[in-house]
């Protein structure tokens, strides 16, 4: 019976949305890897009845003396993959000239070539600990800064502007709206405008991308809210049936950018 295709990175969101608990799931077994792979290596390891646990190539394992059991599959992840074009003279967007033969670019594609601990067999393999996450550092590496909390209207739970975030010190989730408004800016939203949050977002594609990034962080990092989340996500849903790929994908590298610049070795990572 051939393999089944990996899912979409949309499918893999509705899943996520749908099933408590496997984001937290997917972080805990793969947090060295961005969160949409963690949830494609964790789709997979369900499917074909994989034990998820630490993930590295053939070579990867083979230096830390273990050994890929025979017929086992790779699992499959979404890499960068570099390779050189032939520049387009007088190029539009400035990108090449004439002088500049060929330019060095970048295309994501899925490759079979990771194994799980639970397909080789050899020494005890050393397992990095789950890094922890401190908000504080976050928004450092991140260039986000706080500023007080000025609106009057008491269903307001927060805002973004620009680079900077306000959460209302009586909101009722701090820690969700926190990284929802944290969001926003990570996606881009608040270049032109200043976007300000109730308690009952508009449903918009920009909502639902800054709630499902909270989504992901209070699960991943057990924290209050994400039922919340998992509810206004699920509700627009029914309505626009799927979340684009594109959408989700960009999601899933908002989500990474937040966990990964509150851990504490991040360092600007």
């Amino acid at each position: 019976m051939p393999e089944l295709q990996h899912a979409t990175w949309g499918e893999l969101l509705l899943d996520a949305v749908a099933k408590p608990g496997r984001m937290l799931e997917a972080y805990t077994a793969f947090h060295n890897y961005s969160f949409g792979n963690a949830l494609l290596a964790l789709e997979q390891c369900v499917r074909r009845s994989l034990q998820p646990g630490p993930l590295n190539t053939y070579r990867g394992w083979l230096e830390r003396k273990r050994q890929v059991r025979k017929g086992e599959k790779g699992i499959t992840l979404c890499m960068p993959m570099r390779f050189k074009r032939g520049a387009q003279p007088d190029s539009v967007e400035g990108e090449a000239t004439e002088s500049d033969t060929s330019q060095t670019v970048y295309a994501f594609r899925f490759r079979a070539y990771w194994f799980v601990l639970a397909q080789t067999e050899g020494e005890e393999a050393f397992v990095q600990p789950i890094p922890g996450f401190d908000i504080d550092s976050a928004l450092r590496v991140l260039n986000v800064t706080r500023t007080p909390f000025d609106e009057m209207n008491g269903n307001i739970q927060g805002f973004a502007s620009g680079r900077e975030i306000a959460v209302s010190p009586v909101a009722a989730l701090p820690h969700k709206t926190t990284f929802h408004e944290i969001a926003h800016i990570v996606l881009g939203h608040t270049t032109t405008e200043k976007l300000v949050d109730g308690e009952q977002t508009a449903r918009h594609i920009r909502e639902v991308e800054a709630e499902s990034v909270a989504l992901i962080c209070c699960e991943t990092l057990g924290l209050d809210g994400a039922e919340f989340c998992r509810g206004y996500i699920q509700h627009w849903l029914k309505t626009e049936k799927e979340i684009p790929n594109h959408s989700a994908a960009r999601i899933f590298a908002a989500a990474t950018s937040i966990l990964k610049a509150g851990a504490p070795t991040a360092g600007g990572q």
